[in-house]
């Protein structure tokens, strides 16, 4: 079985990313993401998708994986006011170093499914490694802080394109017996009709986009049209290099690598299964709520099984 080239970069933890963008080099690299030549926009995607892999190889892994060759990595790196590809390295280990170990472990065990001859087994064991380097406490404080979002919000808007549709009417559909005000803004109508529900949110609004590889264009332009009438952006994506991180106020990351598909929805499912989870044990009041609707739906409920 041939396995997508993308999928030999490492398992990386949604941590790791999360905590290099935010840091001074990290953000050194999403401005050359946004304003850099050609070359320099590859490089700085490849870096903030996943610094785990640049802290643990060297330059000509990096150049193989990215297609770009070593010296012009080499002048990326003194653009940057750093002496050397091994400095740099060094650098972003030294911010993602406490994630390493534990990516690494996963790494492994993808790198042993991907030896086999089964696209099912590489599949599951994708899903795996993606699943365990969800555990980190980064991600956990990003659901505590996007559930306070949502409690605090006076409406929430959620919205996704594509495949992305279904995970967006999955986290409508787990959010609305706990709260009032949930709108799933692309559930029927096309893009224009879209456009036409956001542009009701505004101030005291939280927006909730949903943007997986292939990136839907739609959904960034919507959501600069929702911050523009004054609602919080959430985004869930899968880096910092996607398109709608650089239009967000918080971050939730989802890897979506997959050897076989252009991308996995199951990372961002189990997100959103989190957030859900998170903002149902944030108040009493929700947990009344979801015993209540338990016991007006008991009677509506097999007996069985």
């Amino acid at each position: 079985m041939k396995i997508d080239p993308s999928t030999e970069i490492s398992g990386w933890s949604a941590g790791a990313t999360r905590h290099f963008a935010e840091s001074q080099l990290g953000q050194q690299v999403v401005a050359r993401l946004q304003a850099g030549s050609r070359s320099q926009r590859a490089l700085s995607d490849l870096i903030l998708r996943d610094p785990v892999f640049i802290a643990t190889h060297g330059i000509e892994d990096v150049s193989r994986a990215s297609g770009i060759s070593a010296s012009t990595i080499s002048r990326y790196v003194r653009d940057l006011g750093i002496d050397s590809y091994a400095a740099f390295r060094a650098d972003v280990a030294d911010r993602v170093h406490a994630l390493i170990a534990p990516v690494t472990k996963l790494e492994n065990r993808l790198a042993e499914a991907a030896g086999s001859s089964s696209p099912a087994e590489a599949s599951l064991a994708t899903a795996q490694s993606h699943l365990g380097a969800l555990a980190d406490r980064e991600t956990a404080a990003a659901l505590r802080q996007a559930s306070e979002m949502l409690r605090q919000a006076r409406h929430v808007w959620i919205m996704g394109f594509g495949l992305s549709a279904h995970l967006a009417a999955i986290l409508a559909l787990g959010l609305e017996p706990y709260r009032d005000g949930i709108l799933n803004v692309v559930q029927y109508g096309g893009t224009e009709v879209a456009a036409g529900r956001v542009m009701a949110a505004g101030e005291g609004d939280v927006v909730i986009a949903i943007s997986f590889p292939r990136y839907s264009s739609d959904v960034v332009q919507l959501a600069r049209m929702a911050r523009g009438t004054g609602a919080r952006l959430i985004a869930l994506t899968d880096s910092p290099a996607a398109p709608l991180a650089q239009a967000c106020d918080h971050l939730l990351i989802a890897p979506a690598q997959h050897p076989v598909l252009s991308s996995s929805c199951l990372p961002g499912l189990a997100i959103i299964e989190a957030l859900v989870s998170q903002f149902l044990m944030s108040d009493p009041a929700h947990v009344e709520r979801a015993k209540r609707l338990a016991a007006s739906m008991a009677a509506y409920l097999s007996d069985q099984g």
